[in-house]
C-alpha cells in the first residue's frame, strides 16, 4: 500500500538531516521514486538558499531551524509509532493465524497401523490412520489415561507398547510433539495423548463385496465397523438392542410381569432388525467410489433404537427408529401388558383399516390429489406410531412416489380416532 504523502513530508526534514531510521529512509526513498509532487518538495528543500535574502540574526535562524526540526521530529515519531503499531498488529495477526491453522486437533478416531517403541528411552508412539485418510503420530505420556473395553487389551499393555494387534481407538490430544516417521519414512504430525479409548479390534476374517473387494471387520463394544484395508471406514453399525427400561411417565418395563418382559425382549431379538447389513454396506461402498477419495467421504452410520413410547390400560407401545444410509424410518409395535404378546394393530380399533385410513387422510387436510391417492394406496396399520399425545402415520422414503423423503402425518387423539379406537387401547396422556 502506498504511504500517504503527508506522512512522507513529515519525514523529509529527518531524511534531509540523516537522522531517520533505516526503515523510514527506505520508505521515503521508495515514495520519492513514485511521487512527483513529493519529489518536487524534496528538491525544493534540498536546493541551496538564494543569496539575496534579507539579513536575519543568526540566533533567530538557529532557533527557527531547531523548532522546525523538533516539530518535524515529533510528527515523524507520531506517524512512525502509528506505522509500527499497524505493522505489529499485522505480524501478531499472522502469527495467530499460523497458530490456528497448525493447532492440534482436540480429538481423533482411527486405526492403529504401527507401534513404535524406543528401546533406549522406552518411549511409545503409535501411527494412527484416521477416517479422512490421514496418518498422525500419537505419543504416550506419563499422564496419558487409557481405557479399554476389552479384557484382552489392557491399559498397561497399550501404554508400554506391548500390543501389536490392529486396534481402533478414540483419543483426546494434547500438544504437538517431535514428529515421528511411519514405515515409509514420512514424517507425520505428532501429538501427545491425554486420553485413549480402545473401542474396537480387527476380526481375522474380512467380508467380500459383490465385486470381490475385501472389507475389514472391526468388532466394537456393541457394534461392528467396516473399513477398507488401508482405506476409509465405510460403515459404523450399532447393534440393535431390546427396548430400554426407559420410562413413559411413570411406566417402565420393570413394572411389567416377568413373563411380559421376557416375551417383549424375545420379540425384538427375533424381529427387531429393520435393515439388511450387507445391502447397506454395498450401497455405502458405491457411495465411496463415487466420492473418489477418503477426504471426500464420511463414514456412514446405522443406528436402530427402540424405546417405550406410550402405554394404555391394557397395552404397552414401543417405537423403533432406524437411521441408515439408505433410509430413515420409525415403526410402532404394541404388546399386551400382562403377557408381552404382540398386538395386531387391527385389534386396537373398532373399524376396518380402510375406514380408519380414509378418516385420517380426510382429517389431515391433504389437498394434493396425487399425494392423497399415494397415501391411500400405501396406507397400512403397521405404519401407525402411537405416542402419549399423538398418533403418527409414517411413510418411509420411497413409499410415496411424489416424495423424496420420509413423510409423517400427526393427529391428536380427537373424535376422529377416539370414536374408532377401543378405550382400553387409548394411550395415557402425558
Amino acid at each position: 500500500m502506498k504511504t500517504p504523502c503527508n506522512v512522507i513530508r513529515d519525514l523529509l526534514p529527518l531524511y534531509q538531516d540523516g537522522v531517520c531510521s533505516p526503515e523510514s529512509r527506505q520508505l521515503v526513498e521508495e515514495h520519492l521514486e513514485e511521487c512527483e509532487t513529493c519529489r518536487a518538495e524534496w528538491e525544493r528543500m534540498h536546493a541551496p538558499l538564494p543569496s539575496d535574502h534579507p539579513q536575519v540574526e543568526e540566533r533567530t535562524v538557529a532557533q527557527a531551524a531547531s523548532s522546525a526540526w523538533k516539530r518535524g521530529r515529533r510528527r515523524a515519531f507520531s506517524k512512525g509509532f502509528v506505522i509500527a503499531a499497524v505493522l505489529m498488529a499485522v505480524v501478531c495477526g499472522l502469527v495467530a493465524l499460523w497458530a490456528w491453522c497448525n493447532r492440534a486437533p482436540r480429538e481423533v478416531t482411527g486405526r492403529i497401523l504401527e507401534t513404535h517403541v524406543n528401546n533406549t528411552t522406552g518411549d511409545v508412539a503409535y501411527v494412527v490412520y484416521t477416517p479422512r485418510g490421514d496418518q498422525i503420530g500419537l505419543v504416550m505420556e506419563e499422564y496419558t489415561k487409557v481405557i479399554s473395553f476389552f479384557d484382552t487389551y489392557t491399559d498397561l499393555g497399550f501404554l508400554d507398547g506391548e500390543i501389536y494387534d490392529a486396534l481402533h481407538i478414540y483419543a483426546e490430544l494434547g500438544s504437538t510433539t517431535e514428529a515421528i516417521s511411519n514405515r515409509d519414512g514420512k514424517k507425520l504430525p505428532t501429538y501427545s495423548a491425554q486420553l485413549v479409548e480402545i473401542d474396537a479390534y480387527q476380526k481375522p476374517e474380512p467380508v467380500l463385496l459383490e465385486d470381490g473387494t475385501q472389507v475389514e471387520v472391526w468388532q466394537k463394544n456393541g457394534g461392528v465397523l467396516y473399513a477398507l484395508p488401508n482405506g476409509p471406514e465405510l460403515l459404523d453399525v450399532h447393534t440393535p438392542s431390546p427396548p430400554a427400561i426407559g420410562m413413559v411417565g411413570t411406566e417402565n418395563l420393570e413394572k411389567l410381569p416377568q413373563e411380559a418382559q421376557k416375551n417383549i425382549s424375545a420379540y425384538f431379538e427375533k424381529h427387531g432388525q429393520l435393515y439388511d447389513e450387507m445391502e447397506e454396506l454395498e450401497a455405502v461402498y458405491q457411495s465411496y467410489l463415487e466420492a473418489g477419495s477418503p477426504a471426500s467421504f464420511s463414514t456412514c452410520l446405522i443406528l436402530q433404537d427402540t424405546y417405550l413410547s406410550a402405554s394404555s390400560p391394557r397395552v404397552i407401545y414401543c417405537t423403533t427408529s432406524l437411521h441408515a444410509p439408505s433410509k430413515y424410518m420409525e415403526v410402532g409395535t404394541a404388546f399386551y401388558r400382562d403377557t408381552g404378546e404382540r398386538v395386531d394393530m387391527e385389534d386396537l380399533f373398532t373399524c376396518t383399516p380402510e375406514e380408519l385410513g380414509k378418516a385420517l387422510l380426510d382429517a389431515s387436510g391433504t389437498t394434493d390429489p396425487t399425494l392423497r391417492q399415494e397415501m391411500e394406496d400405501a396406507f397400512d396399520l403397521d405404519r401407525l406410531i402411537l405416542g402419549p399425545d399423538l398418533l403418527v402415520v409414517g411413510y418411509e422414503a420411497g413409499s410415496l412416489p411424489s416424495q423424496d423423503t420420509t413423510y409423517f402425518l400427526s393427529f391428536d387423539y380427537d373424535d376422529t380416532i377416539l370414536e374408532r379406537m377401543h378405550a382400553w387401547a387409548v394411550p395415557y396422556s402425558q
